[in-house]
């Protein structure tokens, strides 16, 4: 079963175009060689990162999208690890990033009640001191 995952990774800032190029060429093929697929490449371009990360302070953020079979991504991080132009990357699962951003059950009821009138001044109950 293939799911669906997000791939970023920030890669040295030193990077020239032609080498940043063939970085992405071959995370390309490490996806591919684990049997998975590249739906998006997004590069992001060079970006300032919000804290040094190897005495970097910034690096090529590339973005992409892609499936996987079930066992291939504790593969594809383990190469992503030990990739020396990858200063950073995260990978997740695409649903779970949907799944996430879902309200819950409790959260639009939450968000209903707030739509809803506030009550009447004769509902409240008149042995209450008033805010006056």
């Amino acid at each position: 079963m293939m799911r669906t995952y997000e791939l970023t990774y920030i890669a040295k800032p030193d990077l020239d175009d032609r080498t940043l190029n063939a970085l992405i060429e071959r995370v390309n093929a490490m996806v591919a060689a684990d049997g998975g697929s590249i739906i998006k490449v997004d590069r992001w371009g060079l970006r300032p990162l919000s804290y040094p990360i190897r005495k970097y302070r910034e690096g090529h953020y590339v973005f992409t999208l892609l499936a996987l079979p079930a066992a291939a991504p504790a593969r594809l991080e383990q190469r992503l690890r030990l990739a020396e132009d990858i200063i950073r990357h995260l990978l997740v699962r695409a649903d779970e990033v949907n799944d996430a951003s879902a309200p819950s059950s409790f959260s639009e009821e939450v968000a209903a009640s707030r739509l809803e009138a506030p009550p009447a001044a004769e509902d409240i109950p008149a042995d209450e001191p008033s805010a006056a």
